[in-house]
């Protein structure tokens, strides 16, 4: 999948992002509070709808592409707007949805397919090419309703590709964490195709991928020349984590291996990194809010450049605030944000003559008002 672009509006609390268009590698800078991280939650928002989950007073429209890239389509919706009740509680007042009622439904849901519209839904119907449906759930998508159907199918995987990164996945005691059996996914496509963990994922790669473990092992100790090697095994203890795959790193001039909970978040995250570069499926849109988050300055360097340098077929939509991030990524790629009152506005580097060159490009952008403030009342 590839996001092209996006506009998203929250009726319930008053918040709208204006038309935004997306690149291979979009990186959203600009002032703290105005709407980077939403924006993001905004694209996995239409992931969850897309998996069949209701969200009040929703109305969205994106453009996007297949892996393949040879298909556009746009998909453009809106849910009812229920109001919410308040709770009265010391010392706040608590927001929230009444339990007792039924989930919001859908108003409307166009799909099209090269600009020709294969679905028409509004309250009372669906029209599924030209054909109309049997009675279906009104709270749900016609993506998760019809996901089984030529072309709703491509698009229900394609927003199943959509990757949020906050915190270090790998850590000795993720919830997630299961354990695998060594005979699961045979090769590299498998792998990479499948919902797995990144940390299973890695583990199978050891085993099964041994020519991309490599890659990523190498990738991993560059970044580090205090680690002499990488190793992903099936733990023993405790009893309860008994066949999760656990990561161990061995450093010059240490004879014992270090634990995973030994390895700092630095590293547990710049692995993360390095193996969803590897390990994701094609056409993968990864989401990373603050890049710069749990990293040193020699993570953020090298993790930057391994971005920059990927050959996969991936989308990334960052945030950052950090200066080596923003002045090592193109200004072309760059979207400023800002916002007045509850609606947000992307707007390309171009738009204020930044200059040629990344430094001098940077040097403007930490000086604009748009950057600095970027809030209008």
């Amino acid at each position: 999948m590839r996001i092209i672009s996006l506009n998203y509006y929250d009726q319930s609390c008053k918040w709208r992002l204006e038309s935004t268009s997306f690149k291979r590698l979009t990186l959203l800078v600009g002032a703290s509070g105005v709407g980077k991280t939403q924006i993001l939650n905004s694209i996995l928002s239409l992931k969850n709808i897309s998996r069949g989950i209701s969200i009040n007073g929703v109305k969205w429209k994106i453009r996007f592409s297949t892996f393949d890239q040879k298909d556009i389509y746009l998909w453009k919706g809106e849910f009812e707007n229920r109001p919410v009740r308040v709770e009265k509680m010391w010392p706040d007042a608590l927001l929230k949805e009444d339990e007792n009622k039924e989930p919001p439904k859908i108003i409307s849901e166009k799909i099209y397919l090269n600009d020709s519209l294969i679905v028409d839904r509004n309250q009372d119907r669906i029209i599924f090419k030209d054909e109309k449906t049997v009675k279906l759930p009104q709270e749900q998508s016609v993506i998760h309703l019809l996901k089984e159907e030529d072309h709703i199918s491509d698009v229900h995987r394609s927003f199943q590709k959509i990757l949020l990164h906050h915190q270090p996945e790998f850590g000795p005691f993720f919830p997630a964490a299961t354990p695998v059996s060594p005979d699961k996914h045979q090769n590299i496509e498998e792998i990479q195709e499948s919902d797995e963990s990144p940390r299973t994922k890695l583990y199978l790669a050891s085993l099964n991928a041994k020519d991309v473990f490599e890659r990523i092992r190498q990738r991993f100790t560059d970044m580090f020349p205090f680690v002499e090697d990488l190793k992903t095994e099936p733990m023993s203890e405790p009893f309860f984590m008994r066949g999760v795959p656990s990561v161990q790193i061995r450093e010059r001039g240490v004879d014992k291996w270090i634990k995973e909970g030994q390895i700092s978040s630095g590293m547990h995250r710049t692995l993360l990194h390095i193996s969803e570069l590897y390990l994701c499926t094609k056409g993968t849109v990864i989401l990373v809010d603050e890049f710069e988050n749990s990293l040193g300055i020699n993570c953020i360097d090298e993790l930057t450049n391994v971005l920059l340098a990927h050959e996969r077929e991936l989308q990334f939509i960052i945030t950052s605030h950090h200066p080596y991030v923003i002045n090592n990524i193109s200004s072309s790629n760059w979207k400023l944000i800002t916002r007045k009152a509850g609606v947000v506005t992307a707007r390309d580097a171009g738009d204020f003559n930044l200059g040629k060159s990344r430094h001098e490009a940077f040097t403007r952008l930490i000086n604009l008002d748009e950057y600095s403030e970027g809030i209008e009342a």
